[in-house]
């Protein structure tokens, strides 16, 4: 049996997400295949070759390729299980890209996804969270294929080796009617590290007051600890910070070595999505701040006095 992992690549890089759901793969099967979907993915590739659970990296290169289109990567990923048959386990990370891709791809194959897998304790069962992750779910499956959407955070990064990876690159397939018409990217992901496997993240929430403050007390900090930008979903709504930096059940799930939590109250929304971090600081000035019962250290202070001398002290 072939574990397929698709992969999501950046600055010709497979990313850190990809590479943990490599060493979820490698449990299901020791036949591990990566698909790597783009336009000019020579770098992409070469570091694919390097990673040592692979067997094999599946290329397909094409200019329609070269911005993220669900409907036009489900159709590639589509025919590629189609024409290999050996294929039974098909992972991707619990991404924004992996929750809008595989539900797609497992629709054309009347197959049911199993989302935000935590732990694999055979090739037919399964852990995953649910009720905000307060609780964990076994799911045994008995389908002939498998989609699974992992929480890459609970796995860990394998190894690079020299070894001698099989390259094998696959023709692009027509897309069916398309729908959609991409016109310009418009990402606007602010964080120089990628929220994802940073070690340490800097999040905000409501009591910041605005996207100003956000930026003007937030980033300097994140700067001086090298770690991200993070965001509760108030903060997002209220156009503090962009989309791709919410922290929760409905944005990312990270689990940093530390975690500073400034101006946002905790809820268990927000909690699912960081409550695994080694260390977790908040600083808030209402002590009934839901934050304060999973910190490690909590703080009962007003934000706009404490952020600037902590990041004035920090690197003396």
């Amino acid at each position: 049996m072939t574990a397929l992992v698709i992969a999501e690549h950046k600055i010709d890089k497979i990313n850190d997400e990809t590479l943990r759901a490599i060493s979820a793969a490698s449990k299901l099967s020791d036949n591990v295949n990566l698909l790597i979907l783009g336009n000019n993915l020579q770098k992409v590739v070469s570091h694919a070759k390097a990673i040592e659970t692979i067997k094999k990296v599946l290329v397909i290169e094409h200019e329609e390729l070269a911005d993220y289109q669900a409907e036009i990567w489900a159709d590639q990923v589509t025919e590629v299980l189609i024409k290999t048959e050996k294929i039974k386990f098909i992972l991707i990370s619990n991404s924004s890209l992996g929750k809008d891709l595989l539900p797609r791809i497992a629709s054309y194959h009347d197959s049911e996804q199993i989302s935000d897998v935590v732990e694999i304790i055979d090739d037919r069962t399964f852990l995953r969270p649910i009720y905000a992750g307060n609780l964990l779910s076994k799911v045994s499956s008995k389908q002939e294929l498998n989609f699974l959407t992992v929480r890459a955070n609970r796995f860990v990064l394998p190894k690079t080796s020299h070894g001698s990876v099989v390259e094998k690159n696959l023709p692009f397939s027509m897309p069916r009617a398309r729908k959609i018409i991409l016109k310009k990217n418009g990402s606007v992901e602010n964080n120089r590290i990628d929220i994802n496997s940073a070690k340490v993240v800097v999040s905000g929430g409501r009591g910041l007051g605005s996207a100003d403050n956000y930026q003007r007390l937030l980033l300097p900090l994140a700067t001086k600890l090298e770690g991200a930008l993070g965001a509760s979903r108030a903060a997002v709504d209220l156009g503090f910070a962009p989309n791709e930096n919410q922290v929760g059940q409905t944005g990312k799930i990270v689990a940093p070595d530390l975690y500073i939590a400034v101006g946002l109250s905790g809820s268990v929304q927000h909690l699912a999505g960081m409550k695994d971090s080694k260390i977790i600081v908040a600083i808030n000035k209402d002590p009934e701040a839901p934050i304060f019962k999973v910190a490690t250290y909590g703080m009962v202070a007003d934000l706009f006095d404490v952020i600037p001398e902590l990041t004035e002290k920090i690197g003396k």
